[in-house]
């Protein structure tokens, strides 16, 4: 028997060496397994969550393609990783003959062997041992897929995560071309006419690109870090009231800026505005028609407080956990999801902090504070 044995494993050995796909592997290993133990049928379930499937079998079509996990015999193997033989002489099944043996790399169960029937005889010891160390090889081949696959896909995010930054980039960059020529254009256009009024228009959307393009330019890199200076508060209001009208377009609320502070911060300036104008275009979506969007600026201790608050819509109670994870828009009918992601991860480069309180139907406020000194 040492001459077929060596003549199988040997087989199975230059098949787990010579390919890493799953549906051209495992089907050969169960045929030379079921032609050298002499079994009638031999199947592999791999689990896929909470059930088993049929991924390659040999002789008899299963009963069944798939099963719950713990559901019969081959369930009860796949939950708890134990296997199971029954042979004939001590059978009263159907079967005279049956080993079910877990596919586990490691402590985890990746799936079921099954071989059922072996001709004019039952297994013993050495058909047994012969199957566990099979499966063995069976597990090991999976889960070198598994691990294959989860490169591949890594590999992937990491190009599209190149692409983006790329991307991102070169928009930004075309973007502040395009804002010197407006600029120009709208020194050049009477004020009291309705072409400044588009001008207007034009350059309050195309920060709102901007924006967009530096979110994603940020949320591509493993870590932000901010690049601090030292400025006084009033500058960076002052710049985010040049945008107060586009913030409020949509719902014609009103926006109060109520600064009882004025002093001088290190931080990113850059950066802070992005938070601000997210949050205030936030706010103007959410607003009720003819309401109220607050922007107030105080000293708290050795921090500065902000806060961004708004008498609109409201947030649902189990949506507020969420808010923070990139493509959640909270039933948002325009925007993409990123604003929120990216003003965590600005106001966590600044060691600051940012807490969210809303009422459906009411307000919502958003608190952010940063040190002061950096």
């Amino acid at each position: 028997m040492k001459g077929p044995l060596l003549n199988a494993l040997i087989k199975i050995s230059a098949e787990i060496n010579s390919t890493m796909e799953l549906d051209t592997l495992l089907p050969d290993i169960v045929k030379i397994t079921g032609d050298y133990l002499k079994v009638r049928n031999a199947s592999i379930m791999l689990i896929d969550w909470d059930t088993l499937t049929i991924n390659c079998y040999t002789g008899c079509s299963p009963h069944h393609n798939s099963l719950s996990v713990k559901q019969g015999i081959i369930g009860d193997v796949a939950g708890t990783g134990t296997e199971y033989i029954v042979n004939k002489k001590f059978s009263s099944s159907s079967s005279k003959s049956f080993l079910a043996l877990p596919l586990k790399a490691g402590s985890k169960i990746l799936g079921v062997f099954n071989l059922t029937d072996k001709d004019e005889d039952y297994f013993d010891d050495d058909d047994v041992s012969i199957a566990r160390y099979i499966a063995s090889q069976c597990a090991l081949a999976i889960e070198r897929h598994n691990i294959y696959n989860k490169m591949r896909a890594n590999e992937n995010l990491q190009a599209i995560g190149l692409l983006k930054s790329s991307v991102a980039h070169d928009i930004s960059n075309l973007l502040a071309i395009a804002d010197v020529y407006l600029g120009l254009m709208e020194e050049e256009v009477d004020k009291s006419t309705t072409m400044y009024e588009y001008v207007k228009a034009v350059k309050s959307e195309m920060k709102r690109i901007s924006i967009l393009a530096t979110d994603m330019l940020d949320l591509s890199k493993d870590k932000l870090i901010a690049h601090k200076t030292k400025f006084r508060i009033s500058e960076l209001v002052n710049e985010l009231k040049l945008y107060s009208e586009a913030f409020s377009k949509n719902s014609n609320a009103k926006v109060e800026f109520n600064i009882k502070c004025d002093d001088e911060i290190v931080a990113d300036k850059n950066r802070l505005f992005r938070v601000f104008f997210n949050l205030l275009n936030n706010a103007g979506d959410a607003a009720k028609e003819n309401g109220r969007i607050i922007f107030s600026v105080k000293k708290t201790g050795k921090d500065i407080s902000f806060i961004v608050a708004d008498n609109g819509k409201g947030i649902r109670k189990e949506d507020i956990g969420r808010l923070f994870q990139p493509f959640f828009t909270s039933g948002k009918i325009k925007g993409t999801g990123l604003g929120l992601a990216v003003v965590k991860d600005i106001i966590e480069a600044h060691s600051g902090s940012i807490r969210v309180r809303s009422t459906l139907g009411s307000y919502t406020c958003f608190l952010i504070r940063i040190p002061q000194n950096g």
